[in-house]
């Protein structure tokens, strides 16, 4: 019986109309994402005003540890164990 009424409600559920939704709100023209930069050159320019040395510090440490694990990945490894043992350091 829960299922007749599951399978019943589902179907009324289907023959209602679809709601009025709008598409995002723009102001004006469209734009577009901004531009990826790897990480030398957006420290290089200054633009980041909103960090000091220490967040420029931790982040080039973290992007250093990002592209060590990506090496560790990337290498030729079929031992599951030796690589997560690897990627554990």
């Amino acid at each position: 019986m829960r299922r007749l009424a599951f399978v019943t409600f589902i179907c009324l559920t289907g023959c209602g109309p679809w709601p009025d939704i709008r598409g995002p709100e723009t102001n004006g023209a469209a734009k577009g994402w901004p531009a990826l930069l790897p990480l030398d050159q957006v420290l290089a320019t200054g633009l980041v005003t909103e960090a000091d040395d220490r967040d420029a510090t931790a982040l080039s440490r973290r992007a250093a540890a990002l592209r060590a694990r990506a090496a560790i990945l990337r290498s030729d490894s079929s031992d599951l164990d030796a690589l997560r043992a690897r990627l554990a350091r």
